[in-house]
């Protein structure tokens, strides 16, 4: 038999069921799946990729920048790719596959619809001459760095009023 975890003070009543596991034992199982929907709501948001499978990765590869990206189940012309001088952003669909009833699923964890990722950049790029290859579910942009320019220091002369 399981051992009770609630004070021996809640008595039983007469035509009432304040036992442990009556009221309390409810509001001790409620409490326990408040708490499962809770962390359930709240994980993506922890892993942080809530409502995007876009994951990516971000390296300097000499004068370039690579952004790779896995979209699985994607084609390629169900994406578009906006570059600029400092950030990246990729939009897909994955469109549902409607085949069979579909009272037939009992479980569905696949996502559809449209997804948005914008990838900061770690230096300035040339957004005009980046590329993008799509291959094994594999989306690879690159993108040339900006030259930095270099200035020479230039001294600045206080002019000093007549006084």
């Amino acid at each position: 038999m399981k051992e009770e975890r609630y004070p021996e003070r809640v008595q039983k009543r007469e035509g009432i069921n304040i036992t442990p596991y009556g009221i309390w034992g409810q509001l001790e199982r409620m409490h326990m799946e408040m708490n499962r929907l809770f962390e359930e709501a709240i994980s993506p948001f922890r892993e942080g990729h809530f409502f995007s499978p876009l994951t990516h990765s971000v390296k300097e590869e000499g004068e370039n920048i690579v952004v790779t990206m896995e979209l699985p189940g994607i084609d390629a012309q169900n994406m578009e790719i906006d570059a600029a001088e400092n950030y990246i952003t990729v939009r897909a669909e994955q469109k549902e596959e409607r085949g069979g009833d579909e009272e037939d699923y009992r479980f569905r964890e696949r996502r559809y619809g449209l997804f948005r990722s914008t990838i900061p950049l770690p230096k300035k790029v040339r957004p005009e001459a980046a590329e993008a290859s799509f291959d094994h579910n594999v989306l690879r942009i690159t993108v040339p760095k900006k030259e930095e320019k270099r200035t020479d220091t230039i001294r600045v002369n206080v002019k000093r009023s007549p006084h």
